[in-house]
């Protein structure tokens, strides 16, 4: 896993999440600051986190391929090829 290569992409992820908050806030009219701009900060920083922990993720995966190879395939039903289809709850 490369992690300066990750932190890059991450901290330019937040750069772009931040800014759109801060646009937010700087179209809110007087007096509704917080109530018009509050929603987009918060989604757009659990869109990020949500981004930054699956990127994570990947990259550790990535990072050792053969060591999981076999292990997981989200394209086999059941994820793992054992021959059971997996039923969502």
């Amino acid at each position: 896993m490369d992690r300066d290569v990750l932190m890059h992409q991450m901290t330019e992820r937040f750069q772009e999440a931040f800014a759109k908050g801060l646009d937010a806030l700087e179209r809110a009219p007087d007096g509704q600051w917080i109530a018009a701009s509050e929603f987009v900060f918060r989604e757009a920083f659990l869109e990020l986190m949500k981004e930054t922990y699956q990127a994570a993720v990947q990259a550790r995966i990535d990072a050792e391929p053969s060591r999981h190879a076999g292990t997981f395939s989200p394209s086999e039903p059941g994820g793992g090829g054992c021959g059971a289809v997996a039923q969502q709850g």
